[in-house]
């Protein structure tokens, strides 16, 4: 699929409620409508319902069943359009715009809809980081609890960030939250991030990284002192550590940590794709058509999976 650019190729591209319908079957059905019963080949489209009816057995199979799209009562092009701002939008997009964007009824429906998007943006096993990687923790959101600044400031959550050094730019980019700043929290993170065998890590001088060498990874440590100098020891995680702040502060003023990881899974997913801009949309599209259900209750219950 060309994937549209301006907002003038999406309305021309999914003009219709059921041109957004015949592109999700193509995407779920490649190979053409298979009936799960029977195998059939052919089938009918029940229009109102959203299903398809096999043409031997009558049984109605549904594109959305198994998808964050399963029991929508939002249109199938909202859905699109907010997937198309997702990848268009360097800054993304907040649930409050995309309400008044796309007219819905409620910011509770915005909201669900873009977090149903970010759930399927987690990070591909199959793309560890390589070469040169630097590896920090920052810290995001208010201080909740009066207490010390900087490392460990009370109340904060604390995100672990890995990232790869190609000199004049970054390459790959990971960030998850820690439940603190232990070995037991950074240096799995660490090693889930990497390929070991192909990848060197630089981090800081923070002891809780001395086991990574012994876990198998190729691990400089190095002292950071002031400022000037953490900059330059590590100038990609600075760099990603304060983009990273800038976005959750100016597009969402502030993100709770419950929903963090979702966010943090957007902001790393448009950033990796960064040099195939154009191609963005389709990228989401097929993502959110092969990800799992996630009922609103689930989304918001405690903690994120």
């Amino acid at each position: 699929m060309k994937a549209p650019i301006t907002l003038d190729e999406f309305y021309a591209m999914f003009a219709t409620e059921r041109r957004c319908w015949e592109h999700l079957r193509r995407m779920r059905w490649p190979h053409g409508f298979r009936c799960p019963r029977c195998e059939g080949r052919k089938a009918h489209r029940l229009a109102a319902r959203g299903l398809w009816q096999c043409a031997a057995c009558r049984y109605q199979a549904s594109l959305t069943a198994g998808t964050p799209f399963h029991g929508t009562r939002v249109p199938l092009r909202t859905w699109f359009l907010a997937m198309f701002f997702v990848a268009r939008h360097k800054k993304g997009i907040s649930a409050l715009q995309l309400q008044r964007t796309a007219g819905l009824g409620s910011y509770k429906t915005a909201w669900t809809l873009l977090h149903k998007v970010r759930s399927t943006l987690g990070r591909n096993p199959l793309f560890p980081l390589t070469g040169h990687v630097e590896a920090d923790e920052t810290y995001i959101g208010p201080r909740r609890v009066q207490g010390p600044r900087g490392r460990g400031a009370l109340g904060k959550t604390p995100v672990g960030i890995a990232v790869e050094n190609r000199g004049p730019h970054a390459g790959k980019v990971r960030l998850a939250v820690l439940e603190g700043v232990s070995a037991e929290d950074v240096q799995p993170f660490v090693r889930g991030a990497i390929d070991a065998g192909q990848a060197r890590v630089r981090t800081d001088g923070l002891p809780s990284y001395h086991g990574l060498r012994e876990a198998g990874v190729r691990h400089r440590a190095r002292v950071q002192g002031d400022s000037r100098r953490a900059a330059h020891l590590l100038p990609w995680v600075h760099t990603m550590a304060s983009n990273l702040k800038t976005w959750l502060r100016g597009t969402f003023h502030g993100v709770s940590p419950k929903h963090l990881p979702r966010y943090l899974d957007e902001f790393s997913y448009r950033f990796d794709r960064r040099w195939r801009e154009g191609e963005l949309f389709a990228f989401v599209l097929r993502r959110v058509a092969r990800g799992a259900p996630l009922p609103y209750r689930l989304l918001v219950a405690e903690g994120t999976a």
